[in-house]
């Protein structure tokens, strides 16, 4: 993409979701440009580019105000696992307290304010059903992360039939439910609940 996913030029098709109050799903899967292009076996490209990607975009969006400026717009970060996600939940909070003097955004847009902690704000848009993260079963930080923000934002999400079978599905929803740190409501949610609430069926 020649820009990041907060950029102004990306706001007319945003506008137009936020209109229908649709959903965005973003995908992680452009990998070149982002440190691995040289790396000579692919495994480790699929492994780290998708939530890498997933990084670089939350980050825009959330630092531009997105997800306040179209409220009516759901956005799911889908196929890059959620480990990303609690990472950038820890980064975002510590660096938007010590380098807000790099800001280059416009002083009018919506976002994380000065004495703001971004997990707060974040957690403010997964409350209000903005905000969703795609999860795969058998993920080792799906129970903290759940422990952290909640159950609302995580759904299950496969890309089913790419790069997955029937029978990896069911094992990865079966890891799901035989997960003992995760509560019903909490499964409930993860394998069709905020499916229905993110795609608006």
């Amino acid at each position: 993409l020649p820009d990041h996913l907060g950029s102004k030029m990306y706001w007319p098709i945003y506008e137009e979701a936020d209109r229908l109050g649709c959903a965005i799903a973003v995908h992680g899967g452009a990998h070149s440009g982002i440190g691995l292009d040289h790396m000579n076996v692919y495994a480790p490209v699929h492994a780290l580019g998708h939530p890498i990607g997933q990084m670089i975009a939350l980050g825009g969006m959330i630092f531009n105000g997105v997800l306040d400026r179209y409220p009516n717009m759901r956005v799911g970060f889908l196929e890059g696992g959620i480990g990303w996600f609690i990472t950038c939940i820890e980064r975002f909070d510590r660096s938007h307290d010590t380098h807000l003097e790099y800001q280059l955004r416009d002083d009018d847009m919506p976002g994380p304010k000065i004495g703001d902690k971004v997990s707060e704000y974040i957690q403010r848009h997964i409350d209000e059903g903005r905000l969703f993260i795609g999860c795969e079963g058998g993920e080792l930080a799906l129970d903290y992360a759940v422990s952290v923000v909640g159950n609302k934002p995580f759904f299950y999400s496969s890309d089913f039939p790419h790069e997955v079978t029937k029978d990896s599905c069911q094992e990865e929803i079966q890891e799901v439910l035989d997960d003992e740190q995760l509560t019903t409501q909490d499964k409930e949610a993860i394998l069709h609940g905020n499916a229905t609430r993110f795609y608006n069926l």
